[in-house]
């Protein structure tokens, strides 16, 4: 006998095992004889010990005498899946888990890649065919004589029907559940053959919609036209956006998305399929509770044995001899308790606030002879968890802000859509890492996973518990109505049940919302519901209140529920669960849009307790839609990029956003104005969102006369994009940092001197601060002209820094304070101000800021600048260097490219006011100083005026 360790963790970059599960970091044990095949390099591996699957880095196969598993993944070698059409015109292999756009791109029958130019319209037939996915696999006579085989799907997409050696055994129309069938009668020793069937999903929804229908219709019935989609999605447990959205295309697949798994075991043990976690601190001590969640054959009335719980600490491991009764049939769990000190524990903290501290549990299940016959091994964190919404003090209305380890949070990060559309393809562990390091990068502490994506992988969430980003999880439904009828309702109940158990333990995980928008959507007749009002109300609380909200509780005592986002919370509920302002500032949280009102004046947003989606458009890189066009769709006018724009409206509303404040000029040709279009477009987004998300973070100490402010979180729309297009992202698809990006490493800095004009005309300046403790500043505030590097005016003054809260410093007459500057001529139009503070040791304790008192379009004396690259040298770190830049002007919005280069600057789009500046680019691929030189393009405002 020899050992396999078996990994549990991602790879970082710099573990240089591409992406692959890292091969030093092991934490669970499986027996392997010597005898059995070993195939290497292999995300999933399948070990036949027992009852345990696990995700690896070796594949293994055996048979022991109680239990044993066969994987039926792509990656087990007794035979190939392969996937056809209804008519057979087509049969090609296939690989599971996957789906059928990526088999048949792979075969060749697709001939472009899936985001080419038109192909979401052109390879919509693929979504219109009905699939088989089939295979033959090899059975053992040892594997046939068990008493229980179940085969295990753990994610079809979506609809489909299951048969094995021609025998019918069930069916499936939930990508978000796993699905267990009992094959005991109907697998044979030798050759089996196993067939998926499924259905088109888009047939599939019409038949429900139909069907429903005949009730009456549940809304809405289709998409907009600019969506380019499909209707009905909202029938379908499936992710939502497959059928488009108006940032996304419609690719409605099908295919085995997860894993598939072959069980056999004795009659009394079951499968080890959850393990669930929550400390909860009492007192000095913290309670470890423990869920176990079994499953077995319908028919088996009981299961017995030893439960044991090992936690990575000084503790005594606690083990429990239980006989389980099922809690419903095959279903079974136990619950082990474990106390720990309180001061034998670090805490988990959310990103720069403290360490992201996990420690490993392990937990097995044995038969009454010791034999371990199911293990699972989690990495969990300490943390307290509270959702405060409490009266405000002097003031209407409720709080509503996360508290963690019983210190305020003011949230600051992104919305998280799925990283692609094809479900297969979202957990790529490069691309999962890459955004989610550039949203700590940025200083997120929080990401909201929308819900009208999917359920993410296990790797997001480890991820987002190691880099400390707090998770507020949406349950998978968003912008519409829902059927209620009795089996949608059992499979949501199913839905929710096993997601809650998968995502239980993750200390990221901090909030459950029932919904995206829906409670807004029914108070304001977004589909024309009104005249049916109360039956849509009572189907929206029949779902979310009656049907989601009972299992969460029961599952997970730990987190809050809300109903939906927004909402008002706490007084949406005392309003029958439909507020009469899903909006009220007064109350839960806001999503704020609105194209016409100047996004660049802060007195222009809502202030609202809880600002969980507010975006503002702009378009990818040239260079990202280069990747998927041709050249003569580089123009605003062309076929291409209205395709691309799924928003109705939306390049009319981008370029009257644009035109409030800069000057696109005139150009001779559509091509030659395309790339000062989206360098304006970033601009504007990223001013944009800056003047939001500022005006969010000093909301924290305001107080109005009619109680709003008290602001305590601000999540923009949105982290990433789903492809190469028109969206509201500040990261492109495959995860280059727009302009957006940059600004927000700036805006969401834990120390940010925030300046900023009131309507009175008053400029105020305020000092805002994530950090615990007090910190004593210099602050600097200079008055340049545009035609000068040179100041024209700067003054200091001694401030404290005070901890988590807001600090206003300044508050006088702009055009005084410029007037006495010595900007007494056009002084709007030719000076503007800039912002920095200093620690006592004279570092800067916060980014740079800057303020425009006057239109950007009407400014004087603002003429291009020769900006020039003096040196490139290596960094510190492999593939870093330094870039140091000279300038003969002040240059606004200096924008760096690498061309062909992949990385990320350490700033960009920034305000260059000294005659030399140094950057840093962090490459993602090996490059030399010269190769980085020659590539580096820069571009600054005045050079397109």
């Amino acid at each position: 006998m020899f050992e396999n360790k078996v990994m549990n963790r991602i790879c970082k970059r710099d573990d240089q095992c591409n992406g692959k599960y890292s091969m030093k970091d092991f934490t669970l044990w499986f027996p392997c004889s010597q005898g059995d095949q070993i195939k290497k390099d292999e995300i999933y591996c399948t070990a036949m010990i027992r009852t345990i699957t696990l995700i690896a880095a070796l594949l293994c196969t055996s048979i022991y005498s109680e239990t044993a598993i066969h994987s039926l993944d792509s990656s087990s070698t007794d035979s190939a899946w392969t996937v056809r059409n209804a008519n057979g015109s087509i049969e090609v292999p296939a690989v599971v888990p996957g789906g059928i756009y990526t088999d048949l791109r792979a075969a060749g029958v697709l001939t472009q890649d899936i985001y080419y130019r038109f192909n979401d319209i052109n390879y919509r037939w693929v979504s219109r065919e009905n699939w088989t996915y089939s295979r033959n696999f090899i059975v053992e006579e040892e594997f046939i004589q068990m008493d229980q085989i179940f085969l295990v799907f753990h994610g079809v997409d979506t609809v489909a029907s299951v048969y094995l050696n021609d025998k019918h055994i069930g069916n499936t129309d939930n990508m978000f559940v796993r699905y267990s069938f009992p094959v005991k009668s109907v697998v044979q020793r030798g050759e089996n053959r196993l067939e998926v069937r499924f259905e088109s999903s888009i047939t599939a929804a019409e038949q429900q919609y139909q069907k429903q229908a005949l009730t009456y219709p549940v809304l809405p019935t289709c998409v907009p036209d600019e969506y380019r989609g499909e209707c009905h999605v909202n029938h379908l447990r499936k992710m939502q956006a497959s059928f488009s959205w108006d940032w996304g295309p419609a690719f409605p697949s099908a295919g085995l998305w997860k894993k598939v798994v072959l069980y056999a075991f004795v009659s009394d043990v079951a499968i080890l399929q959850e393990v669930t976690a929550s400390a909860k601190l009492i007192d000095n001590t913290w309670l470890l509770q423990i869920g176990i969640f079994l499953e077995a054959g319908k028919d088996i009335l009981q299961i017995s044995g030893k439960f044991e719980a090992i936690l990575e600490l000084d503790v005594i491991p606690v083990t429990e001899e239980a006989v389980l009764l099922p809690n419903e049939p095959g279903q079974f769990n136990t619950t082990l308790y474990m106390q720990i000190p309180k001061d034998k524990v670090e805490l988990w903290w959310p990103n720069e606030l403290g360490s992201q501290k996990l420690y490993n549990l392990s937990v097995r299940v044995k038969d009454n002879n010791d034999y371990i016959y199911g293990q699972m091994s989690l990495k969990i964190g300490f943390r307290t968890i509270e959702l405060v919404q409490e009266p405000v003090e002097s003031g209407e209305g409720l709080t509503f802000y996360i508290k963690i380890n019983n210190v305020p949070i003011f949230s600051k990060g992104s919305n998280w859509i799925p990283s692609h559309v094809l479900p297969e393809k979202s957990a790529d562990p490069d691309i999962i890492y890459t955004l989610l390091s550039s949203a700590k990068a940025a200083h997120m502490n929080m990401l909201r996973v929308w819900g009208g994506g999917m359920y993410e992988s296990d790797l997001f969430y480890q991820l987002a518990d190691e880099l400390g980003i707090l998770i507020w999880q949406d349950f998978m439904f968003a912008c519409s109505l829902y059927p209620t009828n009795s089996e949608f309702l059992q499979s949501v109940k199913k839905e929710v049940t096993q997601q809650v158990r998968r995502l239980h333990h993750h200390p990221s995980v901090v909030i459950w919302a029932g919904n995206n928008e829906n409670e807004a959507a029914l108070r304001d007749n977004w589909y024309g519901s009104s005249s049916r009002f109360d039956l849509y109300k009572a189907d929206y609380i029949k779902l979310y209140v009656d049907t989601i909200r009972p299992v969460v509780l029961a599952e997970d005592s730990t987190r809050p529920y809300i109903v939906s986002s927004p909402t008002n919370g706490i007084e949406s509920e005392r309003e029958g669960y439909i507020a009469e302002n899903p909006y009220s500032s007064l109350y839960g949280d806001v999503h704020y849009y609105n194209y016409i009102a100047d996004a660049w004046n802060p007195n222009n947003y809502p202030n609202t307790r809880f600002a969980s989606e507010y975006g503002f458009q702009s378009f990818p890189s040239l260079k990202s839609l280069s990747e998927v066009s041709i050249p003569s769709d580089l123009i605003m006018q062309s076929a291409f990029i209205d395709h691309r724009q799924h928003h109705p409206g939306g390049n009319s509303e981008l370029r009257l956003e644009i035109l409030q404040h800069l000057q696109l000029r005139n150009y001779e040709t559509p091509e030659e104005e395309f790339p000062t279009f989206i360098y304006f477009a970033q601009i504007n987004q990223a001013m944009s969102i800056k003047t939001a998300t500022e005006f969010y973070r000093r909301g924290r100490s305001l107080l109005t006369s009619d109680g709003q402010g008290v602001t305590m979180g601000a999540l923009y729309w949105q982290l990433n994009d789903i492809w190469q297009g028109a969206s509201w992202s500040s990261l492109e698809f495959g995860g280059k940092w727009k302009m957006l990006h940059y600004f927000a490493r700036n805006f969401f800095a834990p120390a940010l001197v925030s300046p900023s004009v009131t309507t009175d005309g008053d400029l105020q300046i305020h000092l805002i601060s994530d950090y615990l403790e007090d910190k004593e500043t210099m602050l600097r505030v200079s008055v340049y002209r545009w035609n000068s590097l040179d100041p024209v005016h700067q003054r200091s003054s001694a401030h404290t820094l005070h901890n988590a809260s807001v600090t206003k410093v300044f508050s006088g007459n702009l055009q005084t304070y410029l007037n006495n500057a010595g900007c007494e001529q056009n002084a709007v139009k030719s000076c503007f101000l800039h912002f920095s503070l200093f620690s006592e040791n004279g570092d800067n304790i916060s980014p740079d800021n800057f303020l425009f008192p006057g239109s950007l379009k009407e400014l004087t004396d603002f003429e291009a600048a020769t900006i020039t690259i003096k040196s490139v040298t290596p960094g510190r770190e492999a593939n870093t260097f330094e870039i140091t830049i000279e300038t003969n002007r002040v240059a606004l919005f200096v924008w760096l490219e690498a061309s062909d280069i992949p990385g990320e600057f350490s700033d960009n789009g920034f305000l260059l006011i000294t005659q030399t500046w140094k950057v840093e680019f962090n490459a993602k691929e090996e490059v030399t100083s010269e190769q980085l030189k020659g590539n580096i393009t820069i571009i600054s405002l005045a050079d397109t005026y």
